[in-house]
Parts: structure tokens; C-alpha cells; sequence
């Protein structure tokens, strides 16, 4: 079994070292065969550069964006490039612990395409908490209870469930859009989410709205007609690849 993990890079110099360490001692506690894609989306602080200083292990690499796309443009392109039969997606910050990635992958099932890390604990102020539950609930609800109303961005999906969303990522969706739009099997486990180490939360009250929005858009878009289009998409947005 191979694992991929996915991880969105923007204004996280600061965490980079640290996430990376961690998760090699996870890899190597589990002995796990595992590739580590960092996609940077465009960030204009040095991590970059960081990620070019990262130690070889575990086995990693970086896809640089052109221009800055946001989360989840972000993470399917890193799952267009990942090699697993398995693929885990987390932030760069540290609010999503590396160390919990074991009992996602024991949480599938036969039949399961996704096992969401349900988020538990006091990682942002009141307010955000509030209008960040107010939203998951109209995602559970809308998605007909198939996306728990806890699920955030911090998953493991199967090699076959990306398979389907990937096909999607030209038209600027969603992850949880798609994974409530194909009503994919989910699983989820409650984990204790840490607060921002950088000391803020990128996730205005704005950018929330954007998200909801977003969010209604996806469950409403249809692939492209074919390969071609995503080929022509990652071609144009991709700047390159390194190890």
C-alpha cells in the first residue's frame, strides 16, 4: 500500500521544517511506503525556498502554481500527481497533526472512498467556530448526511474516489462540494484540532462566504468532455515540478 499526502503551501514558511519532520517520523513508525506533494500555491513568502532545503526524507516533492488558486485547486492538483492508493490531504500550518493520518487509513471499510478528520476543540475564536459549524451543517444537510457535519480539508480519499473529483479541478471546485456533488462514501474520526501557529486564521468572515458560495457552485458543474480539457488545465497553471 502506498500513501500519498497532499499538502497546499501558502505563507507557511514557518511550519514547513517542522510538519515535515513530523510526519517522517510517522512514516517511519508505520513503515509506510509514502510520497509527501507539496503544492505551492503561488506563496510570496520564502517557503519556497524552504521546501528546496527540506531534508530527502520522507520522499517528497514540489508543484509550483503560476498563480495563486486557492486551497482546493491547490490539493486536486497535487492528487492529479500523486501515485497512491491512497492520498492524504492536510494543512501546512500545523493545525491539522500528521500524527492522527494512522487512524484515518484504519477507519476505511469496505466500501468507504473517504475518512474525514472531524474537527473537535477550540482552534479559532467563538465567532469563527460558530459560523464555521453554521456552514458544515448546510454542507451535511445539502450533501443528504453523506459529509459529516464536521468534515473539514484534512482527509484521506481513495485512489479511485480522486480519480472521479480530479476531472473537476478546471472548473475551480470545491473539494467537499465534490465529495457531497458524487455522494461519496464517508467515514469520519474526531480528532483534536490545535490552534494557529502562526496566530491567526486565514479564514476571514469573508472568505467564508466565498467558500459557501463556491461550495454551491461546484455541486451545480459537470466535467470537461474530456481528458484533454484537465491536460490543457495543468499545462497552463503548473510551473514546475521538482523533487
Amino acid at each position: 500500500m502506498k500513501l500519498s499526502l497532499v499538502i497546499p503551501v501558502y505563507k507557511s514558511a514557518n511550519t514547513l521544517a517542522e510538519l515535515h519532520r513530523r510526519i517522517g517520523r510517522v512514516v517511519k513508525q508505520q513503515n509506510w511506503d509514502c510520497e509527501v506533494i507539496y503544492v505551492n500555491d503561488a506563496s510570496p513568502d520564502n517557503s519556497l525556498e524552504v521546501l528546496q532545503s527540506l531534508p530527502p526524507e520522507p520522499a517528497h516533492r514540489t508543484i509550483c502554481l503560476k498563480t495563486n488558486l486557492g486551497q482546493s485547486s491547490a490539493l486536486l492538483c497535487g492528487m492529479f500527481f500523486a501515485q497512491g492508493d491512497f492520498i492524504g490531504t492536510l494543512d501546512a500550518d500545523l493545525q491539522d497533526d500528521p500524527e492522527h493520518l494512522p487512524r484515518l487509513l484504519l477507519a476505511f471499510r469496505k466500501n468507504t472512498e473517504v475518512v474525514f478528520a472531524g474537527r473537535a476543540g477550540n482552534y479559532e475564536s467563538k465567532g469563527k467556530l460558530l459560523t464555521s459549524a453554521v456552514f458544515k451543517i448546510w454542507v451535511h444537510l445539502v450533501s443528504g448526511r453523506t459529509v459529516p457535519n464536521n468534515a473539514g480539508l484534512f482527509l484521506v480519499i481513495s485512489r479511485d474516489a480522486a480519480q472521479k473529483i480530479i476531472p473537476f479541478l478546471p472548473n475551480d471546485p470545491y473539494l467537499i462540494g465534490l465529495v457531497a456533488k458524487l455522494r461519496l462514501c464517508c467515514q469520519t474520526v474526531t480528532v483534536n484540532r490545535e490552534a494557529n501557529h502562526l496566530g491567526q486564521s486565514s479564514y476571514t468572515f469573508r472568505k467564508r462566504l466565498a467558500v459557501a458560495r463556491q461550495f454551491f457552485r461546484t455541486l451545480s458543474a459537470e466535467p470537461p468532455p474530456s481528458p484533454y480539457a484537465l491536460s490543457v488545465w495543468i499545462d497552463n497553471h503548473v510551473q514546475r515540478s521538482s523533487n
